[in-house]
This record gives C-alpha cells, sequence and structure tokens, in this order.
C-alpha cells in the first residue's frame, strides 16, 4: 500500500476493533465512514477536503479500481471552489496516479510545477515533499533534454532537508543513487551508500515498491562493482524481490533480467523465458530481454570457436 498522508495515517491508526484489525481493515473502516459522512451532506463546506481524504485512503488501499476512483475524487475537488492548499494535493495526487502512463507524462509534470508554486520551497511539509519527489521521478522516466538534471535538483532538495518526511527521502536517495548509478558509474561507492541509506529510511514498509527497487538497485550496482561475494550478494537481494507476493510486474521482471545476466547458462535461459510470458511490461525491459539473449547467443559460440 501506499504510504498515507499524516492527517489520514492518523485517523487510520485510531481504528480500533477486536481482535486487532489489520491496516487494510482500518482502511475499509474510515472509508465507510467517510463515505457516509459524504452521501448524507454532499455539499458541506469541508466537502473537497472529505473527497481528498477519501481519495487519500483508495490510493493507500490500492485494490482494482481504487486509482480510478481516487483520480475522479481529485478531478471532482479541482472543479469547486477549493483552498489553494488543498488544490496543490490534489494536483500532486492526479500526478502521481499518472505516473505508470508516458503519454501522460508532461501533463503529470505540469501539475508537479503547479503544485511546487502553491506550495512554495517548504520541503518540510510532506505534500511539498511529495510534488518534488513526483516529479523529479517522472522527468527521469520521461528522459528529455535536460530532464535528468532538473530531477536531480529536485532531489536534491529533499535529500538536503532533515525535516523532509522520512518516505520521501528514502524515494530521493533511491531515485540519487539511480542517477549516480547510470551517469556517474566510476562512483559506485556514492551510489550504494545513497540506495543504504533509502532503504534504512523505508525500513518500516518492507513491502513498498520503493523498498522493493532499493534492493533491485542495490544488486546492480553490486554487479557493476564485481568485487569478492558481490555477486552473491546481489542474487540474495534479487532473488527477494522475485519471490515477493507483491503485484510489482515490472519491478519483478528487472530482477529477474539482472539475474539472468550474472546466471548460469541454463538458468538464465528460464529467466529470461519468464519474462517473455509476462505481459504488458515496459519497452526498455524487452528490450533488455533482447540484448541479454543476443550475449548468451555470442557466448556460446565463442565457445564453440574455442572447442
Amino acid at each position: 500500500m501506499a504510504v498515507l498522508s499524516p492527517l489520514m495515517s492518523y485517523i487510520v491508526d485510531k481504528e480500533v476493533g477486536f481482535p486487532i484489525p489489520s491496516e487494510k481493515e482500518k482502511i475499509n473502516k474510515a472509508l465507510r465512514r467517510y463515505r457516509n459522512i459524504l452521501g448524507q451532506h454532499p455539499n458541506r463546506a469541508d466537502a473537497p477536503e472529505i473527497m481528498f481524504g477519501i481519495a487519500d485512503l483508495l490510493v493507500g488501499r490500492n485494490e482494482p479500481g481504487d486509482y480510478s476512483k481516487a483520480m475522479s475524487l481529485y478531478d471532482q475537488i479541482l472543479l469547486r471552489a477549493a483552498p489553494e492548499y488543498l488544490r496543490a494535493r490534489a494536483f500532486i495526487g492526479k500526478a502521481e496516479l499518472m505516473i505508470g502512463s508516458p503519454e501522460k507524462f508532461s501533463d503529470a509534470i505540469s501539475l508537479c510545477e503547479r503544485a511546487r508554486k502553491i506550495f512554495k520551497a517548504d520541503v518540510s511539509d510532506f505534500f511539498a515533499a511529495k510534488a518534488f519527489i513526483v516529479e523529479a521521478e517522472l522527468l527521469l522516466s520521461r528522459q528529455e533534454k535536460g530532464d535528468w538534471a532538473k530531477a536531480l535538483n529536485l532531489i536534491n532538495r529533499v535529500v538536503k532537508e532533515s525535516e523532509a518526511h522520512w518516505y520521501f527521502r528514502g524515494r530521493a536517495l533511491l531515485s540519487k543513487a539511480e542517477i549516480m548509478l547510470y551517469r556517474q558509474p566510476a562512483d559506485l561507492a556514492a551510489s550504494l551508500k545513497c540506495v543504504d541509506f533509502a532503504l534504512k529510511e523505508m525500513k518500516a514498509r518492507p513491502d513498498d515498491y520503493f523498498s522493493n527497487k532499493g534492493k533491485v538497485v542495490k544488486a546492480e550496482i553490486l554487479c557493476r562493482r564485481g568485487k569478492k561475494a558481490d555477486f552473491n550478494r546481489a542474487e540474495k537481494l534479487l532473488l527477494e524481490v522475485i519471490k515477493m507476493p507483491l503485484p510489482y510486474k515490472d519491478l519483478i521482471a528487472r530482477a529477474r533480467l539482472d539475474l539472468a545476466e550474472i546466471a548460469h547458462h541454463p538458468k538464465a535461459i528460464k529467466l529470461l523465458k519468464q519474462v517473455h510470458e509476462m505481459e504488458g511490461l515496459d519497452p526498455y525491459l524487452i528490450d533488455k530481454a533482447r540484448i541479454i539473449e543476443e550475449n548468451i547467443e555470442k557466448t556460446k559460440k565463442e565457445k564453440k570457436k574455442r572447442k
């Protein structure tokens, strides 16, 4: 589940029951209560704030259809005469839900920019930090000219803010580690330090997408460094991600491909086959699988020549 905003997290934590309810059960209970309030009084003065709370809970729960319902609520908030701070929160909520849609990256980045203008420069604020990091992640994914430099500037603002929310500091450190790995490969020690800090920040959320992405990025750094025992450590991290019972399809595919690159031939072929059987993967993963297959074939031919 995604991290809830501080207010909704506090409200969910206050939900009680016997036996002790799970986090999802607490969210469901809070959702029923807020929907009931809004259903009885849809035109009350604080209706947009209640709508935002419901959207926040839906994103946190992340069941099928929850993101589209949350997006609809963000749109309804923006159609009303909502306060500027609430509008900014709705902008960033919409932008985060657009991260998985490349065709919407530019629109999502514009929403982040509008949100940051309202939040100003105070990244100690939960939603301001979120705006900075979501925009940075969108820029890194879009990869137009100058995007990586802009993303790094936004990331550093959060990393350097000691009062920034731990979850967004963790995501910022992880993005910085990834930038350093692929843009400054000579400085692997610094990249490894960043990812270790990121994993430490997000230790309380072992099932979170970014916690598991941190394991993949750390494995890639270790493989690039290639010191004694690095490959064994990388393999252990990648297997943890592959075996996780979570629906992070692209992340699992990325871990399988990373493992295929360091595995022996029969295991590598099996991992590649598993990736090919996965539907709807990001094009860069399909391209990476092709390159690994070509390298395996090249190695096989070289071995035959030596014989």
